[in-house]
């Protein structure tokens, strides 16, 4: 397994050639770049959490878009929605004009191995990139692998997950 600086993801991302596949499993995300903007909408909800921070992110995904990659994420998300997923289903809208496709999926309804799953990017079904968070769960950079067996478990869980899981349109708030 190879770790990569925080900012790798866009290395990976730029290396993708068809697909990059996100997991997400966690009720809770800690993260310098999106802190501040997750705490102003949780003192009030009515706000647009997008901003000048998001600016790169939806840059690289637009980009990596018109490379004609596919950029998916699908969210195991816990009902009710505590704080965090409330704050991601206000900012999911800036993620799709990025040009991602977002689906969601409760938590009851996922397999239980599949919901307790580590976070990870899939990219064109052969590499791996695991999220690695510090023992505060603040996010600190990804970990990724070639190999074939935890390739091979990563793309079962995504082919379980992705048409199990509900588009942001649809996704009941």
């Amino acid at each position: 397994m190879r770790l990569y600086r925080r900012d790798a993801l866009s290395e990976l991302l730029a290396n993708a050639r068809y697909r990059a596949f996100h997991l997400e499993t966690r009720d809770e995300y800690l993260s310098d770049t999106e802190h501040s903007a997750m705490t102003e909408f949780l003192a009030d909800e009515s706000t647009d959490p997008g901003g000048a921070w998001f600016v790169p992110w939806a840059e690289l995904v637009a980009a990596t878009v018109a490379r004609g990659v596919a950029v998916d994420r699908a969210r195991i998300v816990t009902t009710p929605h505590g704080p965090y997923t409330r704050y991601l289903l206000a900012l999911t809208p800036h993620n799709i004009a990025a040009g991602e496709d977002v689906r969601w999926l409760p938590r009851r309804d996922a397999a239980p191995t599949d919901a307790r799953a580590d976070d990870y990017w899939l990219i064109d079904d052969h590499l791996v990139a695991y999220s690695i968070f510090d023992e505060n769960g603040w996010w600190s950079g990804t970990a990724a692998t070639g190999d074939t067996r935890i390739v091979d478990y990563a793309r079962e869980i995504r082919d379980r997950v992705w048409p199990a899981s509900i588009p942001h349109a649809s996704y009941p708030r």
